[in-house]
């Protein structure tokens, strides 16, 4: 279901091994946040942290510990642990992802017409090789009233110059291809960002 790298294994047996008390288990989590990604967590914690309703995995040194709707949105995982110069710590690759915001029972899921089309071969052909460089990604969210609604991805989940890259690149760049836009909103949650960067 979920797999590490051994390096990534090497970082939990070591934080396992400095616990002064019982937190021998790491339990993850996966939920759905405001944007194109899962929100992550991970932690150490007791057996006496388990539910009847946990999933434990045995990954070989550790048992895994996740609540029902984090064992299925992490199915197929993988975890490493990078160490370099730009940014440090655990990547989870996955994939999953969560519904598109603002879609769901009730919403709009009419992702089709001429605009929609227009505003997706623009991200496809255009915009996300641009972003891709820095290690980004824009999803199409949603297209109504002649507003574009984006969400950002990767690099760009969180990132400080995101404001800059959406008002002066990519907002720019769908008025002037398409000029019936009026606006492009951007509808991630930056807050949730895990160290994004930039060159």
């Amino acid at each position: 279901m979920v797999t590490f790298t051994e390096e990534a294994k090497g970082q939990i047996l070591a934080a396992i091994q400095e616990q002064q008390d019982e937190r021998i288990l790491l339990r993850m989590e996966a939920h759905p946040g405001h944007g194109p990604d899962f929100n992550y967590g991970m932690r150490l914690i007791g057996p006496d942290e388990k539910t009847g309703e946990d999933q434990v995995i045995d990954v070989g040194g550790f048992e895994v510990v996740l609540d029902p709707e984090s064992a299925k949105n992490l199915e197929g995982a993988s975890i490493d642990f990078e160490n370099g110069a730009v940014q440090s710590g655990f990547r989870i690759d996955n994939p999953n992802r969560p519904p598109a915001p603002g879609f769901g029972e009730g919403a709009r899921q009419d992702l089709s017409g001429p605009l929609v089309e227009r505003v997706q071969a623009l991200l496809d052909t255009e915009l996300n090789p641009a972003v891709a460089s820095h290690g980004g990604m824009i999803r199409l969210v949603d297209v109504r009233d002649n507003k574009v609604y984006l969400a950002f991805g990767g690099g760009c989940h969180g990132c400080g110059m995101v404001d800059v890259t959406l008002k002066h690149g990519v907002e720019a760049r769908i008025k002037e291809a398409i000029p019936e836009i009026e606006e492009v909103i951007d509808t991630t949650d930056h807050g949730t960002g895990q160290t994004p960067y930039y060159r």
